[in-house]
Formats: structure tokens, sequence, C-alpha cells
């Protein structure tokens, strides 16, 4: 290897090594990543100090927390737009679209019945949520599995709330023989993502909010059709225009109130309540010949 110099470093640094030949995707990734990111230390100039506190940021962002248990690098690539990003990218099919899982999500969530409430939460309004699962030509999937989860009506979620029951507003339901499932919950309030770390003084020096917009969470399977995991946002919210995450896109369903006597009665409601109706939309897996 030559005497390192401003015009042979980058190239030294792609070039060091097998050059793809062990894993070829890996280092078509590592090659433009180094290309962007000393194209950006040259453009920024950037300085040493610069440098540390970036390597501070980025072990801070690593850490657990109460408020984020698997650590900030979820959410940073989340309000960086990058999780977004890839969700664009990838979502090329005509089913329902993709979005962000977010870092809060919790796997092995409990089964529920269809019609189940989906947690405890007796300040929050009420909302009946329904639809279907169907595949592209319209037609029902039965036995779909739909895994959602929410805040509740405070915008918190029960691994950063040690008043809500562990698995308070997480289930696992699905549909029927005609494709159909309901639950009961409430309507999420729109949150601030967690903003005592790193991620949220990144924001405040940059004068970003924190805020999400009020949304619900579901990943949705069928054997043979392409997985889901998407987002549904609640119309009215105030930060659907500027949700810190950039993940707001056509999901957005009206809710609608129920407060007249006999509405009450059919569902047992003691104050006015709502309702609101999705569908998913799947994808068959593509097989290759």
């Amino acid at each position: 290897m030559d005497n390192i110099t401003l015009d042979t470093i980058t190239k030294a640094v792609v070039e060091h090594g097998d050059r793809g030949k062990s894993h070829p995707r890996l280092y078509e990734i590592y090659t433009s990543l180094v290309q962007h990111l000393h194209d950006f230390v040259r453009e920024v100039n950037l300085t040493e100090p610069e440098l540390q506190q970036g390597r501070d940021f980025l072990n801070q962002a690593s850490h657990h927390t109460q408020e984020i248990p698997t650590g900030e690098i979820h959410l940073l690539t989340d309000i960086l737009g990058i999780s977004e990003l890839v969700e664009l990218l990838q979502n090329t099919h005509n089913g329902t679209e993709s979005n962000l899982e977010g870092p809060l999500y919790v796997p092995n969530a409990a089964e529920r019945l269809l019609g189940d409430r989906l947690g405890i939460d007796p300040e929050g309004d009420t909302l009946f949520l329904s639809g279907s699962v169907l595949d592209v030509n319209g037609q029902p999937l039965a036995n779909a599995l739909i895994d959602v989860w929410q805040p509740n009506s405070k915008g918190l979620y029960d691994i950063q709330d040690s008043s809500q029951p562990q698995g308070n507003f997480r289930g696992c339901f699905k549909t029927d023989a005609s494709g159909k499932y309901m639950f009961e919950t409430v309507v999420p309030l729109g949150y601030n993502v967690p903003a005592n770390g790193p991620s949220g003084e990144l924001l405040r020096l940059l004068g970003r909010h924190t805020w999400r917009a009020a949304h619900i969470h579901f990943k949705v399977s069928v054997p043979e059709y392409t997985s889901l995991t998407t987002q549904i946002f609640m119309a009215g919210d105030p930060h659907l225009d500027s949700d810190t995450t950039f993940a707001v896109r056509s999901a957005i369903v009206q809710l609608q109130k129920h407060e007249t006597p006999n509405e009450l009665k059919a569902k047992n409601q003691s104050k006015p309540f709502y309702s609101t109706e999705f569908d998913f939309v799947l994808k068959a897996v593509t097989r290759s010949t």
C-alpha cells in the first residue's frame, strides 16, 4: 500500500480485502457507504472534536433505557427518514402500503378472540375497529394472523408505562372464514418519540418537534402471501402533515362518533364511542420457476 493521502485514502479503504469475492452484496453496500461518508467528511471539513461528538452520539444511542428498551438506533433511522425511505423503495406491489415497524414492537403477543378488547384504559374513548383481509382480487383470506399494537389514550405503550399491565394494547387475532376481523380498543393519542436521549437532543438542536401522529400498528400474515407491516393513522390528528418519522401516507381512517341511546345500548357502552373500518390487501408470493 502506498503512502495514504487525501486523494488515495478512499480507494485504499474500498479496495482493502477481497473486493467482494466473499460477499458481493455486502461489498456493494460497503463501497457506496464508504464513498459517501468520505465525501461527506470532505464536504463539511469535519474536525476531530466533531468526529468525537458523533462517536459519543452513536454510543449514547445504543444504550437501552426504560423509554426505549432496544436503544435508539432504530429510532434514529426513523427520525432521519431512512426507515421510511426503505419502505418506499421496497413497497412496489399493489397491496396495502407497508410502513414502519418502529422500535416498540414486542413479538409473541397474546392470542385474542375476534371482538375482544385489546387493552385496559378506563379514561380512553372506546374504538371499535373492523375490516377484512383480502387478496389483490378482492377475495377474502381466512385465518389471516393480525398482530396489533398501539399506545393508550395518553400516547404511552405498555413497555414505557409501569402503570399498564404487560401486553396492554397488544394482541393477535385471526380472521374468520369470510376474512373479517374486529376488536375493541381505544382511540390512540399521538405522542412524542422518546426525547430524553441523544435523538431527542438532535431534534431540539435542529428545531424539529418530536411528535408522531396518532396511529395503530399492524403485522398481517397469511401462508403463501407477502407479509405486511403497516400503520393506520387517525384523521384530524394535528401532526399528520409533520410526523417526525415522515411515515404518514394514505392509510388514514375517519372515526365515526356514536352517542345516541340506541347506539350506546347496542354496544353496551356508558359514554360516546367511535368506530372505523380498514381493509388489508395482501399480494400472493411469486414463485420462481
